[in-house]
C-alpha cells in the first residue's frame, strides 16, 4: 500500500505534525489519538449533554465529498 506524507494542522494550537498514511483519514486519526479520548456514550452522558443544549454531530456529513489533493 503506499503512503503519503500529509501535513495535519492543529486549528486550536496551530501546531503542525507530518504524519506519513495511507489516506487523510488515516492521518487525522493517527493525530487524534494524542489529543482525544473517545468512547461509547452512556445514557447519563446523553441525557446529561443534551439537556445542556449539545447537539448530536454526524461525522458522516462532515467527511462527504472531501476530495484528495495531489501536490
Amino acid at each position: 500500500m503506499s503512503t503519503r506524507i500529509y501535513l495535519v494542522t492543529d486549528r486550536d494550537t496551530q501546531t503542525r505534525r507530518l504524519i506519513r498514511a495511507a489516506n487523510q483519514a488515516q492521518a487525522v486519526r493517527h493525530a487524534a489519538q494524542s489529543r482525544f479520548d473517545i468512547q461509547v456514550a452512556s445514557q447519563d452522558n446523553l441525557v446529561t449533554l443534551l439537556a445542556a443544549g449539545q447537539a448530536v454531530e454526524s461525522a458522516a456529513q462532515a467527511t462527504e465529498a472531501e476530495p484528495e489533493t495531489t501536490a
